[in-house]
């Protein structure tokens, strides 16, 4: 519970300014010709596939490529989690942040396979050893009820899922294929979930669904149904096979150290096992669409016993089809007029068709299913014949970063870089509700071949439109997120504000058109600081004044008297200067701001003394900016890489403030060996010491007998080469009398090279032994998933249990997502084993040691800290804090 409190306040404020983020670019091979010998493959099909996961990163990306781009079907991916609760290589985002940051990354992965992206609403709550343990926790019906819309919206002849059954750890996976398997079924009862069916959805049964998608050699392979999806064939207009160019892709997983190697040609293969299909499948497949009918003209089943209520639509669809693979003909033959003349033909046929079906008396389930597919088919053919007629658009704008009421310039261009004339119909621009969009001038009647367009827009922002932030955010009573505008519903992100559209006509005969739509998303272009080359990124609403506070966690020791500096920064996002007020929530305290163009920054620092009267507990302090009489009370998050296009969260300017009876021993202090998104020195500062953050300098050359502990940081002998190189100098160091503290590692501590492997990054083995560690030990996978696990104190007189805090059981209450990940396997008598747990999940049976470590070296110690405190610590876990006071003070 939070609670309000009033504190002495002094305060002084000072200005500077931010760095920018960055963003994606486009794939090559979609572009041009070669793009258009793509999305040909997609003409004469109609054959769709759902792939279902539990986290990005589960998917064979490969497989996605194979099917999309090789065989023109369309593909979707429906992960169930964001992949909050994992870790972050690169970068300081967790929780809902790193559920941004990874959705970012799918997107940029989709740009290679060609996927379409959904999420179910669940929350990744950590690592799991338990079907069971997910169920609950994300709730099992609530989560089906999304897949089943997913599988409604996508109406997939395949469905294809993680393996049903696992030894170990990672059981979202088998949860996330449990639920695709129970929605294969459910999807086609319309008594399931009928508030879909109310909403406009149908029913749907999929043809088959499988489980695998894991590599050969695996025991999926002995499986009598079991089927394999050769990637490794050459594809000439990838450059390389569908597992490669799938490689490319997944390499933008990057906070989840995914390996940048290029993969070789020559390998790529995925198998899977059938699971469910209707109708029965009796006999062994050779493919996972074996008995599927994916060809355009298969649409006409849809009517199968109503022929004669729609006895055009299977000579329809027939022609279609052959108009479709006349265009292929063409582009192979060089032949563009014929290849466009097809290309316009199809279209029509297939506009022609739809209308038809309309007024026939087929039943509404036949109509449904039909039309929906004819749709999908007029935006390939448009897509297509876009390229064939070597029409490009792109739409900027001259701010990517607008507040509600500004006006800013929408300039949309068109080029004509073929061989014919298209007639220019319209150029608009569409906007939510309450915002306008006035065109500067009208755009020319006919683009030329070889000429451009360009018609500019002002666009006017409603002074109460919503803020650009994801649509979901966390229901604290269960791991699920609640929806903040259902229309978005399940789509990895709300649509762009602020969309351009061009409707043009394809010349079909003297003074004849067809009319298309091209629709282009507008974007701000800007180059990036530290990657190079351009970076794009979607009209983004942001507040006027963004407005944060940090820290996040202060922490004040029980009793009063401790002064603690907080600092509220203000940003100007608005056009032009101005003056604001900045209050901090406690007994009255403000300053003055002064911000004198957009994108400029002020710092209030405030100064606060808890009252003598401050019981243990956690209370809030809020801050607010007041300008022009409008409050602002929350903070812009900007969530930027160089591989990912730029997306925000609004935090509100709060810290909370954890009381706690934490004490830390005198004359200590700390020197520290920064990690991989690492946030611990901060909850360091907060016990009242100063960090001294280690430089390869400092670790090669420096004074370390200046300090009484040194801690290496999260991660820390993965992305610190000078860490390893002269790993000896703090063995060193603790012999004479220091006291080394290191933090979890993956398996890079098991390993002296930092030669990169292939797959994941990193690399190493967990029955290696260590060359860093002062004794024979290995990190290990052994980790207690569960938060609230019992623990053992196996040595209650040693003194970490008792200087200058004593470690009880209040200590590890509280505690979020796990107790700790990455023990080491001690192997000498040295060591000693200071706690144990064990999981209640017999998938992970057993009791646990190497949780926290300690071993004699010398005149001092050495330990390693597998308990989560990098995790606990930003989310202000008091007894973390305690913990942590405890390893910084030992004697």
């Amino acid at each position: 519970m939070l609670r309000r409190l009033s504190f002495a306040v002094i305060l002084s404020a000072s200005c500077f300014a931010s760095p920018v983020g960055a963003q994606l670019r486009p794939v090559p091979q979609d572009e041009g010709t070669n793009g258009l010998a793509l999305a040909l493959r997609h003409l004469p099909t109609s054959g769709s596939v759902l792939y279902v996961t539990a986290h990005p990163d589960d998917e064979n990306n490969g497989v996605l490529v194979q099917l999309n781009r090789g065989r023109g079907l369309d593909t979707s991916l429906l992960t169930i989690t964001r992949g909050d609760g994992g870790q972050n290589e690169i970068g300081p985002e967790l929780f809902q942040a790193l559920g941004v940051l990874r959705t970012e990354e799918l997107a940029a992965i989709h740009r290679y396979d060609g996927a379409a992206q959904y999420f179910s609403r669940a929350y990744e709550f950590g690592y799991s050893f338990s079907v069971e343990e997910t169920f609950e926790k994300w709730g099992r019906e609530e989560t089906l009820r999304d897949v089943v819309r997913v599988v409604r919206t996508v109406r997939p002849d395949v469905i294809l899922t993680l393996p049903l059954e696992a030894p170990g750890g990672g059981q979202h996976h088998q949860a996330a294929a449990r639920l695709a398997v129970d929605a294969f079924r459910a999807a086609a009862d319309p008594a399931r979930f009928p508030e879909q069916i109310a909403e406009g959805l149908r029913p749907w049964l999929a043809r088959k669904v499988y489980q695998g998608g894991v590599g050969g050699g695996s025991e999926l392979d002995k499986e009598a149904r079991a089927v394999a999806v050769d990637t490794s064939g050459y594809d000439p207009l990838l450059g390389m096979s569908s597992h490669q160019f799938g490689m490319l892709a997944r390499s933008n997983h990057k906070c989840q150290g995914a390996g940048q190697l290029r993969a070789l040609p020559g390998t790529g293969r995925a198998v899977y096992v059938l699971v469910d299909a209707e109708p029965k499948v009796t006999g062994p497949e050779d493919d996972i669409l074996a008995g599927v009918e994916t060809s355009l003209s298969a649409v006409a089943r849809f009517a199968r016993g109503q022929e004669d209520k729609a006895p055009f639509l299977a000579e329809f669809l027939r022609g279609i089809e052959d108009q479709a693979k006349q265009a292929q003909e063409a582009y192979s033959a060089h032949a563009a007029d014929r290849m466009r003349t097809a290309l316009r033909a199809g279209l029509v046929g297939l506009v022609k068709t739809r209308s038809r079906l309309e007024g026939t008396p087929l039943d509404a389930g036949a109509k449904y299913e039909i039309t929906t597919r004819l749709r999908r088919k007029e935006s390939d053919f448009e897509r297509a014949l876009t390229l064939a007629h070597r029409l490009t658009a792109e739409s900027t704008v001259d701010d990517g970063d607008v507040v509600p009421g500004q006006s800013f310039t929408v300039r949309t261009r068109i080029w004509n870089q073929g061989t014919e004339p298209v007639a220019l119909q319209d150029v608009a621009v569409r906007v939510p509700t309450g915002w306008t969009a006035v065109r500067q001038a009208d755009p020319p009647a006919s683009l030329e071949a070889g000429k451009a367009a360009d018609v500019s827009f002002k666009v006017t922002v409603a002074p109460n439109a919503r803020y650009s932030q994801p649509y979901w955010h966390r229901n604290p009573k269960v791991d699920r997120y609640d929806v903040d505008n259902p229309a978005d519903f399940p789509l990895p992100w709300s649509p762009p504000d602020v969309v351009s559209v061009i409707r043009y006509g394809s010349p079909t005969g003297p003074g004849s058109v067809l009319p298309l739509t091209l629709e282009q998303p507008a974007f701000f272009r800007y180059e990036g600081r530290w990657v190079g080359g351009e970076k794009q990124k979607v009209v983004n609403v942001v507040p006027a004044l963004s407005v944060s506070m940090t820290p996040d966690i202060a922490v004040m020791p029980v009793g009063g008297g401790a002064r603690r500096e907080f600092r509220v920064t203000v940003a100007n996002e608005a056009k032009g200067s101005g003056e604001a007020v900045v209050r901090l929530k406690v007994e009255p305290a403000q300053a003055a701001a002064s911000l004198r163009f957009e994108g400029d920054e002020a710092t209030a620092r405030f100064f606060v003394t808890a009252p003598a009267s401050l019981e243990a507990g956690e209370y809030a302090i809020r801050a607010v900016a007041t300008r022009a009489g409008q409050d602002y009370r929350d903070g812009v998050q900007v969530i930027a890489y160089d591989h990912i296009q730029e997306r925000h969260m609004l935090r509100p300017a709060a810290s909370r403030v954890q009381a706690i009876d934490v004490k830390v021993a005198p004359a200590v202090k700390v020197g520290y060996v920064l990690g991989a998104g690492d946030e611990v020195p901060p909850a360091i500062q907060q016990l009242g010491l100063t960090p001294t953050m280690l430089s390869a300098d400092d670790l090669a050359y420096g004074d370390l007998s200046r300090f009484s502990t040194i801690v290496t940081g999260i991660r820390a002998y993965q992305t610190r080469k000078d860490l390893r190189a002269n790993n000896q100098r703090l063995l060193d160091y603790a012999r004479a009398g220091g006291h080394v503290v290191v933090q979890y590692n993956k398996f890079e501590f098991n390993r002296l090279s930092d030669a990169p492997a292939e797959g994941f990054s990193g690399g190493g083995s967990a029955e290696a032994l260590s060359p860093f560690a002062p004794y024979p030990a290995s990190v290990t996978y052994e980790r207690v998933t569960l938060e609230d696990a019992p623990m053992n104190v196996l040595v209650p007189g040693h003194a970490f249990f008792n200087v200058p805090n004593r470690i009880g059981k209040a200590d590890f209450d509280g505690w979020v997502q796990e107790r700790g990940l990455y023990f080491l396997g001690a192997k000498d008598p040295h060591y000693v084993e200071l706690l144990s747990s064990a999981d209640p999940f017999p998938k992970n049976a057993g009791e646990k040691k190497g949780i926290l470590v300690d071993a004699p070296v010398g005149k001092g110690t050495w330990t390693y800290v597998g308990l989560g405190l990098w995790r606990q610590l930003p989310a202000g876990t008091p007894g973390a804090y305690r913990i942590l006071a405890n390893l910084l003070s030992r004697p």
